[in-house]
């Protein structure tokens, strides 16, 4: 039966400076492991950093067109409360309008029945100013 060789036996046929090979190759790997894990480390937090500028921006500008529809809506609702209280004032100046001439009627029925023909009117005309007396030396 063949029997296994001998680990020792082989190590001993290998040069001195293999095990501090070994020990370099290893330490570089840890090195560069730890080093890696830095860089993605680091990326990640710029890349957060650039996502919470990103939302910054995002929002702001969200907020400028929200105010810049707000300030519309404003002027809006102001030209709205304009015209309403316009559209109120011609009612008003309309029921009066219709106030008027259904009293104007009474007035001209009540003057028929009695027989009286109605005075026109007065025709308001701008009065000119007294004269001046005339000037003596």
């Amino acid at each position: 039966m063949l029997t296994a060789p001998d680990r020792s036996g082989a190590q001993s046929q290998l040069p001195d400076w293999v095990p501090w090979l070994q020990m370099g190759l290893t330490s570089m790997l840890v090195v560069l492991f730890v080093v890696l894990v830095g860089k993605t480390r680091q990326q990640h937090s710029q890349i957060q950093e650039l996502q919470e500028r990103v939302r910054g921006l995002e929002n702001s500008r969200a907020l400028e067109r929200t105010t810049a529809l707000e300030q519309q809506l404003r002027s809006t609702v102001d030209r709205l409360q304009n015209l309403e209280r316009g559209q109120a004032r011609l009612n008003a100046i309309g029921s009066d309008t219709a106030q008027l001439r259904q009293e104007l009627r009474q007035l001209r029925q009540s003057s028929q029945e009695k027989g009286v023909q109605p005075a026109p009117p007065p025709v308001s005309t701008p009065q000119s100013p007294p004269p001046l007396p005339p000037l003596t030396p």
